[in-house]
């Protein structure tokens, strides 16, 4: 997701050893690149150079060189035309507005709110209207809430739903506003629980890899948190994202391709439910038969089955090794070809993301950087200790897939 630091950690961890590795294999230009073997007859200083070709960590960068010179000799159309005439929200539609039905919130409740949350509380307009249409948000709603509240405990939060419970009025989780779906619109109006001053970290367990947290806290701040201990929380969906809103919306990132995604690295949550009452979905036990498994369910429910108020994660070891490759293709299917033969090959990827040519342009424009606006797909390969990140055995499978697609370029 973070496409700027992809950019320039392929930039500084390729740039001088793809140099000297196209210049070293540069006695190759005429032989047929079917074979991965150097010819028996070749002479030692030869067979030495295609070695070092061969082994290079970054064959797929070879390969999207090739395409890329023959791509910049062809005339490419904009890819971004006007798109006002374009259809939204469905089929043959163009409604995003969500509508919903108000009814104002009681005076009565609103001085409950203010018993429990103190100051820690507002009907401020502008407030309540920077809640109730957030900027990443595709759609918008016709309301936004008449309260929004900010609890710092669990208590707080049982006592809030409990209080909205009373006097059925609608309730409305709210995370790092982040997600593009509008899961913190509040079309009915009611109360918006901001859950941002709910970030500290309860618990870490090193021994067993998982840590204890409040939902407020963003994964980026987690991170940061566990960098020190040589660990890390594997999902990164976008800047700003807060881990209640991840489990809320079942969140993935670009690293889902290794470690899953958020219904995958959560253990348990400890949730208050409709009527106030707070449950526990699950033990730490990372293995367990009995009973519903009421953690998977609560994950992705985006709010409608409850407020997640702690939760437990599954941490990774950090690695000490990575290195990022761009490929560029004619089309997107050719590049879903090479991501899915390459996960059938069995070659290890940490990191894949594809992007067409309209989001590379929003790369270039955003970051003012100049890469071909065509189908690209972007790898990272990760490794630990005394192993290089990109194995060896795996560089001319790699290079192969990717030829087998490119190769008409030359």
């Amino acid at each position: 997701m973070a496409f700027p630091s992809w950019i320039a950690r392929l930039r500084s961890c390729s740039k001088s050893h793809f140099i000297n590795t196209l210049r070293s294999s540069s006695h190759l230009q005429k032989s047929h690149f079917g074979s991965l073997n150097a010819p028996t007859n070749a002479p030692p200083e030869t067979r030495g150079s295609f070695s070092l070709w061969s082994s290079s960590l970054l064959p797929l960068a070879l390969a999207a060189s090739l395409g890329y010179l023959a791509v910049q000799t062809q005339s490419q159309p904009s890819l971004c035309e006007d798109a006002r005439g374009m259809s939204i929200g469905g089929k043959g539609s163009t409604e995003y507005m969500v509508k919903g039905s108000y009814k104002p919130v009681p005076q009565e409740l609103i001085n409950e709110l203010k018993a429990i949350c103190q100051d820690n509380m507002t009907t401020d307009h502008d407030e309540r209207f920077f809640h109730g249409k957030p900027q990443h948000s595709f759609h918008k709603a016709v309301n936004i809430p008449d309260v929004v509240v900010f609890p710092r405990s669990e208590e707080e939060v049982s006592k809030i739903v409990k209080s909205c419970n009373k006097h059925k009025v609608p309730i409305v989780p709210y995370g790092g506003a982040t997600s593009l779906e509008g899961q913190t619109l509040s079309p009915n109006g009611g109360v918006c629980i901001n859950m941002s001053l709910m970030k500290s970290v309860k618990a870490l367990h090193i021994e067993d890899m998982d840590v204890v947290v409040e939902p407020g806290i963003g994964w980026i701040e987690l991170n940061e948190y566990l960098e020190p201990y040589g660990l890390f929380f594997p999902l990164d969906p976008g800047p700003g994202a807060s881990i209640g809103g991840m489990c809320s919306t079942r969140c993935s990132g670009s690293l889902a391709v290794r470690y899953g995604t958020m219904r995958d690295n959560v253990i348990n949550l400890k949730v208050v439910l409709a009527n106030g009452d707070i449950v526990k979905t699950a033990s730490r036990a990372r293995k367990s038969a009995a009973g519903y498994d009421l953690t998977r369910l609560m994950i992705g429910s985006e709010g409608t089955l409850g407020v997640i108020t702690e939760v437990t994660l599954r941490l990774q070891k950090l690695p000490e090794h990575s290195v990022v490759a761009m490929c560029n293709f004619p089309s997107i299917k050719d590049a879903a070809d090479v991501a899915i033969a390459t996960m059938l090959s069995g070659i290890q990827v940490s990191r894949v993301e594809l992007l067409d040519g309209i989001q590379v342009r929003a790369v270039n424009i955003a970051n003012g950087k100049n890469l071909p606006e065509v189908p690209t797909l972007m790898f990272e390969f990760v490794g630990t200790g005394e192993i290089e990140p990109f194995s060896l055995q795996n560089s001319p499978k790699l290079f192969l897939l990717c030829l087998m697609h490119l190769s008409f370029y030359a």
